[in-house]
Order: structure tokens, then C-alpha cells, then sequence
């Protein structure tokens, strides 16, 4: 896993861009596997390597606190890639959301935008 002083690794793509910042966090003495989340540079979510000697949820990763579109979420991920699709899913615009029905050929789109 990198270290804090790397690089971060950057997503980007439908409406995104996204870039993760691995860290320590201080909840325990030997400190725990941690992400910060960016997009456009600004924090969106902190998430956390869960201990799979206290969780029977080995290397998976929780959505420890999440800000804006995020804030509210309690949500486990299998890895930081199912991680980055959901975040990133969050920010997809209305009007591309919306726009989807007519793309589809969905009747009575037209009036949803």
C-alpha cells in the first residue's frame, strides 16, 4: 500500500475527479489504513481499512465520514475500486442523470429535463 507521502492516485471520468491520498489515522496506537477522498480538491470522504482482527470483514474498506453528497452514508466496500465507482456515482450531475431516459428512448422523458 503506499505511504502518506506518495502520490495520490486520480480518478477520473463522468463528471468526476476524484483523487485518493492514503493515510494513518490515529484511532489506534499502531494507527489504522486510511483514504482521503478529493474532488476537484476539495475533501468529499474519509474512509477506513477495516481491522479484520476486531470485524469479520477482512480488507474491506468503510465509508467513515462522508461530506456533502456523501454526508450521511454508513456504506462497506469490498475495495477502494468499488469505493471510487460509488463516490463517484454521487456526483453525477441531474441533467446527466435525467438526460438517460431520452437516451434510452424511455417515453415521457421530455418531460422530466
Amino acid at each position: 500500500m503506499p505511504s502518506a507521502g506518495d502520490q495520490p492516485s486520480r480518478y477520473a471520468g463522468a463528471d468526476t475527479d476524484l483523487a485518493f491520498h492514503h493515510v494513518r489515522l490515529a484511532t489506534t496506537d499502531v494507527g489504522e489504513a486510511g483514504v482521503l477522498v478529493l474532488k476537484s480538491d476539495q475533501l468529499v470522504a474519509v474512509l477506513t481499512q477495516v481491522d479484520e482482527e476486531l470485524y469479520c470483514a477482512s480488507g474491506k474498506w468503510f465509508l467513515e465520514s462522508g461530506f456533502g453528497r456523501l454526508n450521511g452514508y454508513n456504506k462497506m466496500f469490498q475495495s477502494l475500486d468499488e469505493a471510487r465507482d460509488w463516490i463517484a456515482a454521487r456526483f453525477l450531475t441531474k441533467g446527466t442523470v435525467l438526460a438517460l431516459p431520452l437516451l434510452l428512448g424511455i417515453n415521457g422523458a421530455a418531460g422530466l429535463i
